[in-house]
């Protein structure tokens, strides 16, 4: 269980409850029984929304001038969650995710953050989009980077997809970007060429796995199996 205001379950329909407050929940739906994993909220989106929900809250910055985008959404979770703080998110994915899963949650979920928002408070903004960035060409004109936060959850999982995910990271951020990547290691060798791929143009820092437990779990003895890397891109020596 949270430490803090969130409550996860999973109801019989396969609705994943999210509780971000006493007024406010979100009901994220899957689709389980397909052959995308896109359509299946994963531990690594848990976590991760939980450990930014818990970051922003903390902040100082005013996040509702902020932007946000979120590579493979899935089923949006994670991007729903940095909506919720305020930030203007961008949430995408592959076409067919987008339409099985990510497009519908985004809307209804958007109208249950604006009908629990405090009057006269600026209403939350999210949109899904279409994206695959394993595309080899430039970021299509309907996205305008560069965007205050990057967040990503389980988007590498093989070798052939570090080299596209890397190098959309590098066209959608700049050197302000907060960039977040939450993963399983169900491949260590995956993971620590993706580290490495990133070190040649980013600040990589791994979150140390005790803040993250005692940020997440009352229980310090939980098992965390998912890793965060904060990324910041290196000023270019012109």
């Amino acid at each position: 269980m949270s430490n803090f205001d969130c409550k996860e379950q999973t109801n019989s329909q396969g609705i994943y409850e999210f509780q971000i407050d006493n007024d406010t929940t979100l009901f994220i739906k899957q689709q389980n029984n397909t052959l995308n994993h896109g359509t299946t909220i994963w531990e690594s989106s848990i976590i991760t929304a939980q450990y930014m929900q818990q970051l922003l809250r903390s902040s100082d910055n005013k996040l509702k001038s902020k932007r946000c985008i979120e590579l493979g959404s899935g089923c949006g979770l994670l991007g729903l969650i940095m909506c919720s703080m305020g930030l203007q998110t961008t949430l995408t994915d592959l076409e067919a995710v987008l339409v099985d899963v990510l497009q519908d949650n985004v809307k209804h979920n958007l109208w249950i953050l604006n009908q629990n928002r405090i009057e006269n408070n600026s209403p939350f903004i999210a949109q899904a989009k279409i994206l695959d960035w394993t595309v080899t060409q430039l970021i299509p004109p309907e996205f305008t980077p560069p965007y205050d936060y990057i967040v990503a959850t389980d988007c590498v999982y093989s070798l052939e997809l570090i080299s596209h995910f890397v190098r959309c990271l590098n066209e959608l951020a700049n050197e302000k970007t907060l960039i977040f990547c939450g993963l399983e290691r169900r491949d260590p060798f995956v993971v620590e060429t993706f580290i490495n791929a990133c070190k040649g143009g980013f600040y990589v820092v791994k979150i140390p796995e005790k803040k993250l437990r005692k940020m997440i779990y009352k229980n310090a003895n939980n098992e965390i199996t998912v890793e965060i890397y904060r990324l910041k891109k290196k000023k270019t020596i012109k």
